[in-house]
């Protein structure tokens, strides 16, 4: 479960490093040209063949022939190849390669690697390892309790010299959300996939709540290299809801996991694989409203009233009913109070646009696309939860929207914990607003989307289509989506699977007005099939 959002800027700006490189080249073409005498000329030809033959001699001892290496080079584990891995793997049906692994099948680029010596998404290990040895002990781990993560110090700054990430792995996928549309069930089901290895816990959240600690922690929440490459593993990677809403987040995750997960070198070294499953909106919305509101508030009702104190006071154990009548405000009203509340701020001219382009309007890495849109007549970008809702207005008004409803119905709750969740139950059921950034920063292809109908009806098909986005080798997923769902209905965990025939699914039994139905469809219709447009993806959401 998300914590209370706490927004935290980038340390590097892409318009800072641009800078860097543009003083770079300036000084490179202001060097004056010189002429040298042939003596001159040909003494430095037979200084660079010398280097040529010493640089060769490297390569051999970098292929793992019998030269004597220094204690601290690596060997490249070539026994890894055509025992583990073999060249199918790296390439799939659709011609597509997992991240990082591009150039795993060419020999002559694995032997002259820059930086951190490296094997598809994963640092070696600085000494030198007996992979047979761990190829036979690590056969076939799928379980993160018999996986041993790495232990991380978690205060070195960003660029600290000491955060040395040799034997850690960097997450080939991440599932940016949305919140209560199936993220537990489509990792669940892509973490069954035989290649793929899981990460120490479904969501780390690190580029929302944990931007303070180093990249070497962040990779510490993935399998170590050694165990990675010996069992075959070609990806791992986290799912983290928390990560779509915010355009900040968008930005530093690609531009971290190249300035702080980079090997070393100043070029593109590929980065993790976005995928976003969606929902029918309304029913994203019932779902948030039960999860974090209604269910975790009836519990602490229950809690409160059945302890001694309470008992000695005279507080009655009231029922569910009860509670729900006089405590807990209804769907219908916190829908309707925040409808009001988003068509204010999405109007033209509202806070949602001016909110935003304050916000964001003049940083590097924004500017362009908001400059883009208004020159094509699109639509702005919007940050709707950092701008349509508002900060707390009293303990009692926690947020503007609710002014009304706590002074017509005072005796009711609202002061629970994940305020920006039960704030949100429309706003975050508006994917197209925050997928407008993810897709503004990062190249179409390596996007996807998924429509939770799709995961549930077409389980199969669904998990094949992901698998095919990510350059996985084809996999029969039958055994794990007919496990069940995972983390359904209350908070039961999100490694918690309820079978199928134990699910009750009800999409029409939304305690709604028809009337606020149809304000509530023609409200987020647009928006719709905005996301359609934007992602060539078009999910059945649609009231017969």
């Amino acid at each position: 479960t998300e914590v209370e959002p706490l927004e935290i800027e980038s340390h590097n700006d892409d318009d800072e490093r641009h800078v860097l490189l543009q003083r770079s080249s300036e000084e490179v073409q202001a060097t004056p040209h010189c002429t040298f005498s042939p003596k001159y000329l040909a003494s430095t030809l037979i200084f660079m063949v010398s280097v040529s033959i010493a640089l060769a001699f490297v390569v051999e001892i970098t292929r793992g022939r019998d030269v004597a290496k220094s204690p601290l080079q690596v060997t490249f584990p070539v026994e890894l190849f055509h025992n583990v891995y073999h060249e199918a793997d790296f390439i799939n049906k659709k011609l597509v390669s997992p991240p990082y692994w591009e150039d795993a099948n060419d020999e002559n680029t694995r032997s002259l690697q820059k930086g951190l010596p490296h094997m598809g998404p994963c640092y070696l290990p600085k000494t030198e390892q007996d992979w047979p040895s761990l190829v036979e002990r690590n056969k076939h781990i799928k379980s993160k309790k018999k996986i041993n993560y790495r232990d991380a110090i978690k205060n070195h700054p960003h660029g600290n010299t000491d955060n040395d990430l040799s034997g850690l792995c960097r997450p080939g996928f991440v599932i940016i959300g949305a919140g209560k549309c199936g993220t537990s069930s489509l990792y669940q089901y892509l973490i069954g996939h035989n290649r793929v290895l899981p990460a120490k816990d479904k969501q780390i959240h690190y580029f929302k709540y944990w931007t303070s600690r180093p990249m070497k922690w962040y990779l510490s929440n993935f399998p170590p290299a050694k165990t990675f490459l010996s069992n075959g593993a070609l990806m791992t990677g986290e799912a983290s809801p928390g990560y779509l809403p915010y355009p900040n987040v968008a930005h530093i995750l690609g531009a971290w996991m190249h300035s702080y997960a980079g090997n070393g070198i100043d070029q593109p070294v590929g980065s993790p694989k976005i995928i976003t499953i969606v929902r029918n909106p309304l029913e994203r919305s019932w779902s948030s409203y039960k999860y974090n509101y209604r269910d975790p508030l009836l519990s602490n009702l229950r809690k409160k009233n059945s302890t001694r104190k309470a008992k000695r006071d005279g507080r009655v154990q009231h029922s569910d009913e009860w509670y729900q009548t006089h405590k807990i405000f209804s769907f219908e009203d916190l829908v309707r109070a925040e409808l009001k509340q988003l068509k204010e701020c999405l109007a033209p001219g509202g806070d949602g646009e001016l909110g935003t382009r304050l916000a964001y309007g003049t940083k590097g890495w924004a500017a362009p696309e908001f400059e883009r849109r208004k020159t094509k007549g699109l639509p702005d970008l919007i940050a709707l939860d950092e701008t349509c809702y508002g900060k707390r207005l009293s303990k009692a008004v926690p947020r503007r929207q609710w002014k009304d409803l706590v002074e017509n119905q005072p005796s009711k709750v609202l002061d629970v914990p994940n305020l920006h969740l039960v704030q949100s139950l429309v706003g975050r059921s508006i994917f197209v607003l925050p997928l407008d950034w993810w897709y503004a920063l990062y190249p179409k292809n390596d996007l996807f989307v998924v429509c939770s109908e799709d995961l549930r009806y077409r389980s199969n098909e669904t998990m094949a289509n992901v698998s095919d986005f990510l350059g996985l080798p084809s996999f029969d997923f039958t055994n794990v989506t007919t496990a069940g769902i995972y983390n359904s209905g209350a908070h039961t965990g999100y490694d918690t699977v309820t079978k199928w025939n134990n699910t009750v699914y009800v999409p029409d039994n939304i305690p709604i007005s028809d009337e606020l139905r149809k304000e509530y469809m023609e409200f987020v219709n647009p928006y719709n099939e905005r996301l359609f447009q934007l992602t060539g993806k078009r999910c059945d959401w649609y009231e017969k």
